[in-house]
């Protein structure tokens, strides 16, 4: 009977479940907000994730962009090559230059930059190797001449004679238009080609010199920013940027001023200055000298860190022969004209040591920067005396060369640049300043020092040389500021060549693509053995070997000259040098030619046997080695050789007679055993 369970009295008990008990699930603690929260934590990690790969994207990409631009750059090359040295090739493989293209880290505004000299050193540097770097401006460099004509190149040759045990390197790295922070700048590389002296001239150009305070290469005032632009130049994504401002820059002076910031037909004298007026003791002016004794002291300081002893220099110029350029008289200082006027009359008065006391100061007054002021030379010796390095009494040397003591043009050609004697007297005087202070040797041999007029004397140097100078000063004095600013230059307007080395200066000056003044030596060493003149010939290949002394042509082309003037002792040194370039068979014929004309055959035979391997077929030569033996009582092998002899030419005129010379010999004593 069934019964509602609400209504009875009872219920109906459940039944137990035979099966495992199942554990209820628990509830779960998250409420649906806290849900929702999560999943959008979990959507903003990703989101900031996300956000921080794209900030890196974002900002790697510049990053990549100019590393592959640089890259890119470097791939191409541009810009070219930028470094102080570079190696040479072919048969100078062994040696390291100058990088003819090292200016481009200087001049961007200009349409032409001036070459380093030609000098070479070795690679690997021997074991009783002296190297000294030259570092500094235009008379550095030895303007207006060629390389034949710069004081380190005579100074090279005067150390190279005193120190014949000694491997000297002297090579010069100066250009022209340059100043103190060039020097700075290119003397990390010196110093990584482990000099043992560096020698420095410099001052001159600190204010219209590239990166100078008023040159049109300037970078602005700050040392600090100027040394970082050098540094940044090493990047070619600076060099691009450069040389883009540098166009723009060109582009908006044609467009507003008709002109260019690199006008060609200038002089780069010219072309370098922006601003013309420097008064003395004006803000630029003492900008200038806190550029110059600065970088000084960083050049002084770095030298002495790498222990490498430095010999500074005064600097000299024409103080007597050159007006002023631009006075700029103040209400505390005179007119540098004035100065100049008064000095010229206490010379003429015979007053020499106050004229030359005026001369200076009109020189310092002179407001056209181009002459270094003597602040300059007491900053010189203010630094070096603070560094202990040496430094050349310049002006003494000048001074002591000069009638009265006035220096003008006995030594100079222009405003600063020494003439042929002048550069001699510079080597002379850095020469004595190294024997001085012990350089090289702590004593040198006086029974090697040769006088330096031994050097005026023999130096390679003709009237070609002296003709392009001439040129090259006449073109420089046409231009401002010798001539008024922006009238066309016609020093050269109405020059006519009378000689045959005049013509080829102009052609040197006129087609410098064409020809230099090295194959015009050889034009006119040429041309006057043409017409029998081997002296002058002579002279003209001696000119090159002071020019290119690495390359032996005209060593033998010179000693050449000489056999055929009859000259054979002066053609054997010249012969011997060149050996030490290229071996070579006319060299080792004729020095044992020469040693068995003296009487000295142990000497000759070893040069005549090495011309034999090299030339077997040289009748002549045969002929001189077998008249050898046979003057030194070897006759098999004088017999021997003229049988080698007989085999090319049979008809040989001398032979014959030698030949029974020898067999009469030799059969006596044959029959004497």
């Amino acid at each position: 009977m069934g019964s509602c369970p609400s209504c009875c009295g009872f219920s109906i008990m459940p039944l137990k479940d035979k099966k495992k008990k199942i554990k209820p699930r628990e509830p779960s603690t998250k409420t649906s907000a806290q849900a929702k929260t999560t999943k959008a934590s979990d959507s903003a990690a990703i989101d900031s994730s996300r956000a921080r790969v794209f900030y890196l994207i974002a900002l790697s990409l510049p990053v990549l962009f100019f590393l592959f631009l640089e890259a890119g750059l470097r791939l191409f090359d541009y810009g070219g090559n930028l470094d102080l040295f570079m190696d040479a090739s072919g048969d100078y493989a062994q040696y390291r230059v100058c990088n003819p293209n090292m200016g481009g880290r200087y001049f961007f505004m200009q349409s032409t930059i001036p070459d380093p000299p030609n000098d070479a050193f070795l690679k690997v540097k021997p074991a009783n190797g002296y190297r000294i770097f030259v570092m500094g401006e235009s008379t550095t460099a030895g303007y207006p001449y060629g390389n034949n004509v710069m004081f380190s190149r005579f100074l090279h040759q005067r150390l190279a004679d005193t120190f014949p045990d000694k491997h000297v390197e002297v090579v010069n790295v100066a250009t022209s238009a340059v100043n103190s922070y060039t020097v700075l700048d290119r003397l990390e590389e010196v110093l990584a080609e482990q000099p043992d002296l560096i020698l420095i001239y410099l001052g001159h150009n600190e204010f219209y010199g590239a990166l100078g305070v008023a040159s049109n290469e300037s970078l602005g005032k700050i040392r600090g920013m100027v040394k970082l632009y050098l540094k940044l130049e090493r990047f070619k994504i600076f060099l691009l940027l450069r040389d883009g401002i540098g166009k723009l820059r060109n582009f908006i002076s044609r467009i507003f001023y008709g002109g260019s910031v690199s006008d060609p037909s200038g002089t780069l004298m010219e072309r370098m200055v922006a601003e013309q007026t420097v008064p003395y003791g004006s803000a630029l002016y003492e900008l200038g000298k806190r550029q110059f004794d600065g970088n000084l002291r960083d050049i002084l300081q770095k030298a002495k860190q790498a222990n490498v002893p430095v010999i500074l220099s005064e600097v000299v110029s024409n103080i007597r022969d050159q007006n002023p350029f631009i006075s700029a008289p103040t209400d505390s200082l005179p007119s540098a004209e004035i100065v100049y006027q008064r000095a010229q009359k206490l010379e003429a008065g015979m007053q020499f040591d106050s004229a030359r006391v005026l001369y200076y100061r009109a020189k310092d007054l002179d407001a056209l920067r181009f002459r270094a002021s003597e602040e300059f030379n007491r900053i010189i010796h203010q630094v070096a005396a603070e560094f202990d390095a040496p430094v050349v009494p310049m002006k003494k040397y000048f001074e002591a060369a000069s009638p009265h003591g006035l220096i003008g043009a006995n030594l100079m050609l222009e405003h600063l640049h020494p003439n042929l004697d002048g550069y001699f007297l510079m080597s002379d005087a850095y020469f004595d300043v190294m024997r001085q202070h012990g350089f090289i040797a702590a004593q040198w041999d006086s029974s090697l020092i040769k006088p330096p007029d031994y050097y005026r004397a023999t130096w390679g140097f003709t009237a070609l040389d002296k003709a392009y100078a001439d040129l090259r000063i006449r073109y420089l004095k046409g231009n401002w500021p010798f001539q008024p600013k922006n009238v066309p230059n016609r020093a050269l307007l109405n020059y006519r060549p009378a000689t045959k080395a005049e013509s080829l200066a102009v052609e040197v000056w006129t087609k410098q693509d064409q020809m230099d003044l090295e194959h015009a030596h050889v034009a006119l060493a040429n041309f006057y053995e043409r017409q029998g003149r081997y002296d002058l010939a002579y002279e003209e290949f001696n000119a090159l070997i002071c020019t290119t002394p690495l390359n032996s042509s005209p060593y033998l082309r010179a000693a050449n000259a000489l056999i055929l003037l009859e000259q054979y002792d002066r053609a054997l040194p010249i012969l011997l040098a060149s050996l030490k370039l290229e071996d070579t068979p006319f060299a080792n014929k004729w020095i044992g030619q020469i040693f068995l004309n003296n009487g000295k055959m142990k000497e000759a035979f070893p040069y005549l046997e090495k011309a034999v391997k090299m030339t077997p077929h040289d009748a002549q030569l045969l002929y001189n080695l077998s008249g050898g033996y046979a003057l030194d009582a070897q006759y098999e092998k004088s017999r021997q050789t003229l049988e080698q002899l007989y085999k090319i030419d049979p008809n040989f005129p001398e032979a014959i007679f030698l030949k029974r010379q020898i067999d009469s010999v030799l059969t006596h004593q044959r029959s004497q055993k």
